[in-house]
């Protein structure tokens, strides 16, 4: 399948500040809910949020971290959430691609919420072997990826989420979801 291209992630937020929903969809309200409670309370001392699109769920978490950075490609969402989160020291927002833009730091959690599928296989690859190593041991990795597959998507869930399973310094501590989407928590070892 091809995926988005930047350009396209652009072109939706230029057209609709929201595209996805985040502030008024039921499905993504119930789904911060399910991801917040896997990340747990915290206090996180530096947090790393992949694909943090227009900053929604990172005001959620960030009061449950000490430092916080989220990534996007997208300028125009990237903006947006420097809006949202103006009020909120201990957050960073980076304008870039995931794995360039991962910050060379020390993560106790990472959050990768419905992105890892918009990646190649050898994007996805590179990515999680930048996340071990700024991972820290026991540092928790909540991914959770909507299930249908989609044009705009190379991967789906049950691939990007085996894919994690396969990970030999990553342990699976939850797994879960609903029909709608896929949530699993691992550990780095």
């Amino acid at each position: 399948m091809a995926r988005m291209s930047l350009a396209e992630f652009e072109a939706r937020y230029r057209s609709d500040p929201d595209p996805w929903g985040y502030l008024t969809s039921e499905y993504e309200r119930d789904k911060y809910a399910a991801t917040l409670d896997a990340c747990g309370d915290g206090p996180f001392a530096d947090a790393l949020e992949l694909g943090s699109s227009i900053g929604v769920f990172s005001k959620l978490l960030a009061p449950r971290c000490e430092r916080l950075t989220t990534i996007d490609a997208a300028p125009t969402a990237v903006a947006t959430a420097r809006r949202r989160l103006a009020g909120t020291p201990q957050v960073r927002i980076v304008l870039g691609a995931i794995p360039d833009a991962i910050p060379d730091r020390a993560f106790d959690l990472v959050v990768a919420s419905e992105i890892l599928y918009y990646l190649s296989d050898a994007e996805l690859d590179a990515t999680l072997a930048r996340l071990e190593s700024c991972m820290v041991p026991g540092a928790r990795l909540v991914a959770v990826h909507w299930r249908p597959p989609g044009p705009e998507r190379p991967l789906d869930a049950a691939h990007v989420h085996r894919v994690l399973h396969e990970q030999p310094w990553l342990t699976q501590q939850a797994s879960g979801g609903t029909d709608d989407y896929a949530l699993d928590v691992l550990e780095r070892g």
